[in-house]
């Protein structure tokens, strides 16, 4: 498809990055007490969102970079950041019965399910380099389209959240769940940066560091 990447390449690193499974744990937690209507509101609003941040990277990404005169190793230490500040909360903060009997705010749908948990930063990351790689607009709009797809499943995994966390034991089994997808999501942050020094030259590749 592109110098780089090929297009199961693209669709792999995609759906990892900007697939449903964290939003999934987060949106079936904040939304524990809400009825069908809102938590479907809820679920719409943040695959919105998350496709609209993600197609404004596909479309536009590097010309923010240069308007800006970001680096993409400068993206990638800022997502990285914003991505480990999240996960250590995940990991080691007091998550008692947050939701309580209180509804949730559909303000959700943006902070935190669509970005950083759907539209995550190492996700904005992939696609711009994906983007650095296509010589044609239509290698642009292939890329579109592997993103919305990706998105539309997202759509349906959220909707289905309540059916895959339901039971008497549902409430465990997603602070498990999220302190471990936390652990991967602080280690996926610290990658992020590794790569952004790499790419700035602070430390050797791969291959040079082993020998």
């Amino acid at each position: 498809m592109t110098d780089g990447f090929g297009i199961s390449d693209v669709i792999l690193l995609l759906f990892v990055t900007i697939g449903p499974l964290k939003a999934a744990i987060m949106y079936a937690k904040l939304t524990a007490k809400a009825g069908p209507a809102l938590r479907r509101t809820i679920a719409f609003n943040t695959v919105f969102v998350a496709t609209i941040v993600s197609l404004v990277f596909v479309f536009l990404g590097q010309n923010l970079l240069s308007l800006f005169h970001v680096s993409l190793p400068a993206l990638k230490i800022a997502g990285g950041l914003i991505l480990l500040l999240f996960a250590l909360d995940m990991v080691i903060g007091e998550h008692k019965d947050e939701v309580g009997d209180a509804l949730p705010s559909t303000d959700i749908a943006i902070y935190p399910l669509a970005m950083p948990l759907m539209a995550t930063p190492q996700g904005l990351v992939a696609i711009t380099a994906i983007v650095a790689e296509t010589q044609t607009f239509g290698q642009k709009l292939v890329i579109a389209a592997i993103v919305l797809g990706i998105m539309a499943l997202n759509l349906a995994i959220l909707l289905s959240a309540g059916f895959l966390f339901k039971g008497g034991n549902a409430s465990g089994r997603q602070v498990v769940v999220s302190k471990v997808m936390g652990l991967l999501l602080s280690a996926l942050a610290i990658q992020l940066m590794i790569s952004a020094f790499r790419d700035l030259g602070v430390i050797a590749p791969l291959a040079a560091a082993a020998h």
